[in-house]
């Protein structure tokens, strides 16, 4: 029986973990959790900090697995990329890559010699001097190494920059920042499974952040976005994966557009988190999930069919702005088939966005003028009891 270890243990990983599961995999879970919802499944589990790459190196070479696979995080993407490097596991960039696509300072300079619209951008190291011209405001400071918009600040003025960067610091592992031109425009991401160098099937999906401004909580598949924009988006991800030789397997972008234009915002390599693959799985009866595995257990991608109309499907991840103890919640969402996955039960504490989440809700639209009008509305179709409310 192979033998596989999964780099992360949350909700978020279950779908990745079942995968290995139906293929008879023996999988071990490492994660430093222990009620995360893998382990209560995993032949073995493991809890370390898999952050530190050092010790999951020690953790592979102890148990001598099959595979390794990374999950929904960056912390797992990029421990397992630099253990992959040296043990030559299957799926994986080469740490190099790795490292540009996954480090938004990196990524902004490979852009930039790549020729892929992008905002500008400088780096900023804590504790060095750095000059930011005027002419570059309104700009967003971020951490180079974060993810789900932590740390992120928008500034419009000089005089506001020394917070945003001492903020951006502060949850940044490496103490670097990006400072890089606001662009305006809606967001959007692009899901595309790479095979032989080039992409053989992707996927956009419209996305908005309504409670927490940089992490998306709304989300609709399919994509409103017109065929040149696509397209566009498309070129450009192609190119880029050529330029870097990426092997075969998942590249998840997200991009502004104004409706003509369009600008690249971060590339990954790891599997989007919130259950983003249940939504193109849903609206398309196409396996993401699988797809996103196949690479790492040295199995091709597939292009096979799937539904020629899709079904017009919501995504609602529910949080909040102010902390609060759950009592209760309930979703009346302006759709049919609705799906709720709960992450919290009652008396739970539910921290503010973008550290924690209650549920993630999915649902179909029957028009897609219902769908357009109210995805960016989702919030207000949930009710939250707080304990001691009346």
């Amino acid at each position: 029986m192979k033998k596989a270890l999964l780099i992360g243990s949350s909700f978020s990983a279950a779908p990745i973990f079942f995968k290995l599961k139906e293929r008879g995999i023996k999988v071990a879970v490492c994660g430093s959790v222990k009620s995360d919802p893998c382990h209560q499944y995993a032949d073995s589990s493991h809890f370390i900090d898999y952050s530190n790459r050092e010790s999951l190196l020690a953790l592979v070479d102890q148990e001598g697995f099959d595979y390794i696979v990374p999950t929904c995080n960056d912390y797992s993407y990029m421990s397992a990329a630099w253990v992959a490097d040296q043990k030559g596991y299957p799926g994986f960039d080469v740490y190099d890559v790795a490292e540009k696509l996954h480090t938004k300072g990196a990524f902004r300079t490979v852009t930039a010699v790549c020729g892929t619209p992008a905002p500008k951008a400088i780096w900023v190291q804590q504790g060095v001097a750095s000059d930011i011209p005027e002419s570059l405001y309104p700009v967003l400071v971020k951490p180079v190494d974060s993810f789900s918009g932590r740390g992120v600040t928008k500034v419009l003025s000089p005089a506001d920059l020394t917070a945003a960067l001492q903020a951006a610091f502060a949850s940044s592992r490496s103490g670097t920042a990006v400072v890089e031109e606001f662009v305006e425009g809606r967001l959007h991401s692009h899901s595309a499974f790479i095979k032989s160098g080039r992409i053989e099937l992707d996927f956009y999906v419209d996305e908005f952040c309504t409670v927490y401004p940089y992490q998306v909580n709304c989300s609709n598949h399919p994509s409103m976005l017109p065929a040149a924009v696509r397209e566009g988006v498309r070129g450009a991800m192609d190119k880029l994966v050529a330029h870097l030789g990426m092997t075969d397997g998942l590249l998840h972008t997200q991009f502004i557009s104004n409706g003509s234009d369009f600008w690249i915002i971060e590339c990954m390599r790891r599997c989007p988190g919130d259950l983003y693959g249940g939504l193109i799985e849903r609206s398309l009866d196409i396996d993401y999930t699988d797809q996103f595995v196949r690479p790492f257990i040295g199995e091709e991608i597939l292009v096979g069919e799937f539904r020629e109309t899709p079904r017009l499907v919501g995504r609602h991840t529910i949080s909040v702005s102010s902390k609060l103890v759950v009592q209760s919640f309930a979703c009346d969402f302006p759709g049919k088939n609705t799906r709720v996955v709960p992450l919290k039960i009652s008396g739970d504490v539910l921290g503010v966005a973008p550290y924690d989440k209650l549920g993630i809700a999915f649902f179909d639209f029957e028009r897609e003028e219902d769908m357009v009008d109210l995805t960016p509305k989702l919030h207000d179709f949930v009710s939250i009891q707080a304990l001691g409310d009346h």
